[in-house]
């Protein structure tokens, strides 16, 4: 793969998630990202895609002879909100989790046929101030897998897809929690993003500033959840706030 600067750090930004079935074989796909924060080490992500509760787990690397290596995720947290004038609560696009400090996950090149490993990278953990706010003259991308597939080698189940990243969008504009950035190519069908809800959203210099939730084939939009507009729940997780 050739990839310029931005896109090679957009390729190691985001985890994959899989939500296990009752024989642990893959039954969702979702993305997130890692991050650091005040000596924690948390999983980012969004909740439509895994508030259902089911064994959501990171993909962290496959070992040759064994399959793919999982870390299960166990019960994550989940946010509501509600105003004087509207008290009925809304569920919010965001979820979060703990995990351990030295916890790591890789992006891999799988020789398949030969049931081997050819290369492999850590995936960045980030290491964010949850303050940074898109700018109009920066350049935004994110990654993620999609089109997912199980496929069968040697007696072992190895799940993968087509890893892609989008560069070059264009922030747009900011409505309520979420920030709306313009492709820069028509919209290819939802089917073609299916994978990378709760990918952190960043800028050149590598800030994250959302986490994808969804798009328009219309418009040829997508957007994501402000990271820093629920920043304080994450304060309290790791005991900023008392």
């Amino acid at each position: 793969m050739s990839f310029n600067e931005f896109q090679k750090r957009l390729w190691l930004s985001s985890v994959q998630l899989v939500r296990l079935d009752e024989q642990r074989l893959p039954s969702g796909i979702a993305s997130g990202c890692l991050i650091d924060y005040f000596g924690k080490r948390l999983l980012l992500t969004v909740s439509h895609a895994t508030e259902d509760q089911g064994n959501w787990a990171i993909q962290k690397k496959c070992v040759p002879g064994k399959g793919t290596c999982n870390y299960q995720l166990g019960a994550m947290n989940f946010l509501a909100k509600a105003t004087l004038s509207n008290p009925k609560l809304e569920n919010v696009d965001f979820s979060y989790v703990e995990v351990p400090s030295d916890f790591v996950a890789y992006r891999q090149e799988i020789e398949a046929c030969e049931n081997s490993v050819k290369s492999e990278t850590l995936i960045n953990v980030h290491s964010p101030g949850l303050q940074d706010e898109p700018e109009k003259d920066q350049e935004f991308g994110f990654c993620g897998i999609v089109m997912p597939t199980l496929e069968r080698h040697y007696g072992q189940i190895y799940f993968g897809g087509e890893l892609r990243v989008y560069d070059s969008l264009k922030f747009l504009r900011t409505e309520n929690d979420y920030h709306f950035f313009k492709l820069p190519f028509s919209h290819p069908g939802h089917e073609h993003f299916k994978g990378c809800s709760g990918a952190p959203i960043l800028d050149k210099s590598g800030s994250l500033v959302a986490l994808v939730c969804g798009g328009s084939e219309d418009s040829n939009e997508v957007w994501g959840i402000s990271v820093k507009t629920y920043k304080t729940p994450i304060d309290i997780l790791v005991g900023k706030i008392s």
